[in-house]
């Protein structure tokens, strides 16, 4: 049985942020895939550009060159963006996909963002003014060294236009979940502050009466696959995936 595995980054990052998960599966001899989103690896201009269908693009045509190679069990893991991707394909193609493992997974953004900044962000005078949101590396990786991999591996900035993108594709995933049947693990920081840890109650009430996984991690940030449980995270996802 051929098992292969699609690695999804976040928002502003690239497939580097994900490497410490790529190589954990690697070793358990999946074949990983690890696609760059629309709008990545160039500019926070070019990605203000994208909506989240071209993100979903990206990972289809993964989906479509593992499903051609002859793999026969496929499996999906994504951190924040990558993570209602990663939802989103199962919902979508649920024939091949055999288990999800969701990292921050940003149903609701934190309040501050989903119910001031971004409903104010859409009036035009200040939707002129406001087209990027610069970055806080401290609230994305506790970890110094970790910090500064994301420096090197994503944008400084992030694009408003892109985080409205993110709520429509959160809102298109949270039509799907009710159907939703397959093993999932969910992993979230008690410390995430951009995808508060409230989430996890909801993704799990949305996709009742499925049982999914939840592992806490106490120590990390929001993009905790750079950050002090990494190892933890790879660990976990790796063993999950290998015992299905």
């Amino acid at each position: 049985m051929k098992k292969g595995a699609i690695i999804i980054h976040g928002l502003t990052g690239t497939p580097a942020t994900m490497a410490v998960i790529t190589e954990a599966l690697a070793k358990k001899g999946f074949t990983v895939i690890t696609p760059l989103l629309a709008g990545h690896g160039t500019s926070p201009e070019d990605l203000s550009k994208k909506k989240w269908q071209n993100w979903y693009d990206s990972v289809l045509k993964s989906y479509e060159k593992l499903v051609a190679s002859g793999i026969d069990e496929i499996f999906c893991a994504g951190i924040s963006l990558g993570g209602l991707l990663s939802l989103k394909l199962c919902i979508d193609r649920p024939e091949k996909i055999k288990a999800v493992a969701c990292i921050g997974t940003p149903l609701k953004l934190s309040p501050i963002f989903e119910d001031f900044l971004l409903p104010i962000s859409h009036i035009p005078p200040i939707r002129q003014l406001i087209r990027m949101s610069k970055k806080s590396w401290e609230e994305s990786v506790a970890d110094r060294v970790g910090r500064e991999i994301y420096k090197t591996a994503s944008y400084p900035k992030i694009p408003v236009a892109s985080v409205w993108e993110v709520q429509a594709l959160s809102k298109e995933v949270q039509k799907g979940l009710a159907n939703f049947k397959m093993p999932l693990l969910i992993i979230h920081s008690r410390l995430d502050s951009v995808a508060p840890p409230s989430n996890v109650d909801l993704l799990t009430k949305k996709i009742a009466p499925a049982k999914p996984e939840v592992l806490w991690l106490e120590r990390s940030e929001h993009v905790a696959t750079l950050d002090l449980d990494k190892d933890l995270v790879a660990k976990k996802i790796s063993t999950f995936f290998s015992s299905l």
